[in-house]
Parts: structure tokens; sequence; C-alpha cells
């Protein structure tokens, strides 16, 4: 019996913590998504008449890439802290974080929607990706602060 119990307890160990690493790891995917696009946008600075709005769009990626390894150095830090020691002050730091990626997303996504003039077909398509990959990390975001605040809940950390 005391067998049985072990390994039900392992199993939910094992599947709990390789759920979260499945949701970090689609932070880590958006990331590398954002890298690979903003190589694609580097790029078109040599040959594009889009200039202005290509190099806009190269420093959004590289301000979302810094934001989200910044998420990820802090987050290496927060795991850090023994679970009966974590205080409202570091829920509350990675919370104000993913908000502020959240925000500027939200600032890159309406910048983009702005964009009136006629573009090169390559600077549209790589336009149109970059809103849904920053529509897709604010998802990723809203899930990250959803536990976040559970955990705060779990703990008995005011919301």
């Amino acid at each position: 019996m005391k067998g049985i119990v072990f390994i039900a307890t392992v199993l939910v160990f094992v599947f709990a913590v390789s759920s979260y690493a499945l949701e970090s790891a689609k932070l880590m995917d958006t990331r590398d998504k954002v890298i690979m696009e903003s190589g694609d946008i580097k790029a078109l600075l040599n040959t594009t008449k889009d200039i202005i709005l290509v190099s806009s769009m190269w420093d959004s990626c590289a301000l979302t890439i810094s934001q989200l390894d910044a998420y990820f150095s802090q987050l290496g830090i927060f795991n850090t802290i023994k679970k009966q020691e974590v205080t409202e002050e570091a829920i509350n730091f990675i919370v104000k974080w993913l908000e502020q990626i959240k925000n500027t997303n939200e600032i890159n996504i309406k910048s983009l929607n702005e964009v009136t003039q006629k573009l090169e077909a390559k600077t549209k398509l790589h336009l149109e990706r970059l809103k849904g990959y920053f529509k897709d990390l604010n998802q990723q975001i809203d899930g990250e602060l959803s536990k976040l605040d559970s955990l705060k809940k779990s703990l008995g950390v005011k919301p």
C-alpha cells in the first residue's frame, strides 16, 4: 500500500513539473521565433525601401528578446527561494515584469496596426508575423500571470 501511495505521489510530482516546464518552453519557443524573425528583418535593412519601419520592427524584436531574457533570469532567482520563504514582494516583482512585457507588446501591436503606407511584400509579411508573435506572447503571459495569482493564493499572500 505504501508503495502505491509513493508511486502515485512521484507521478503527480513528475507530471506537475513537466507541465510547468512545458509552459516555460512555450515562452522560450516564442522568444526563439522572435529571434529568428529579427534575423530575417535585419537582413531586409540592406534592401528595403521601408527602412524606418523595418528598423523599428527590428528594435521591437531586440527589446522583446531582452525583456524575456531578463524575465527568465528573474525566474531563475525566484526559483532559488524556498517555498516557505516566498514573499509578496518576490511574486510582485515577477508579476510587474510580466505586465511590463505585456504593455510593451500592446504598444508594439498598436504601432504596427497604425502603419497605413503601402509596404513592400516582405515588409508586410514580417509585420504580420510580428503582430502574431506579440499577441501569442501576451496570451502566454496571461497564463503565467494566472499561475502566479494561484501561487499567491496557495501561499496565503495577498493578491
